[in-house]
């Protein structure tokens, strides 16, 4: 199972739609098409995603957004990801006597707990990724490599 977050899996979503559509949304701007094939590369199979709800909510609260045949291509792409991927729900009282919490919000505190058991944690957040290693967790991140890339 991989995890994917927000910024990662709107990446996915916008490539999935139009590859041309990833550096012109705000959240996804300093990523391109490039970006969007080393993530498929890394992902390999899509059946292998786990997402949380709190991230499914937060991608269509910042995609819902298309008109017209964007919107209706949006709609279809992630009906689409939701069938093929895996869901997983916590409990948001799980970050109750969680001191990461205060440093990653409600979601990353989630995604950090959920990745404990995942192969991998895909993320574009430098601070989840940062804790997430520091957890022995496996971490794909997409800015680290996005900047690894520039500085060659």
């Amino acid at each position: 199972m991989i995890l994917i977050d927000s910024n990662s899996l709107l990446v996915l979503i916008l490539g999935l739609m139009d590859p041309a559509l990833i550096n012109t949304h705000s959240k996804t701007s300093i990523y391109e098409e490039e970006d969007f094939h080393n993530l498929i590369s890394t992902i390999k199979n899509i059946e292998s995603i786990v997402v949380l709800p709190n991230i499914w909510t937060e991608v269509d609260n910042l995609l819902n957004k298309f008109t017209g045949s964007q919107k209706d291509l949006y709609v279809k792409r992630i009906i689409e990801t939701i069938k093929i991927t895996s869901e997983e729900y916590l409990e948001s009282k799980m970050v109750e006597n969680n001191l990461l919490f205060y440093d990653l919000g409600l979601a990353d505190t989630l995604i950090l707990e959920y990745a404990k058991d995942c192969e991998m944690l895909i993320t574009s957040d430098s601070a989840l990724s940062d804790y997430a290693k520091a957890f022995g967790i496996n971490v794909c991140d997409m800015k680290e490599l996005k900047n690894e890339r520039l500085r060659q």
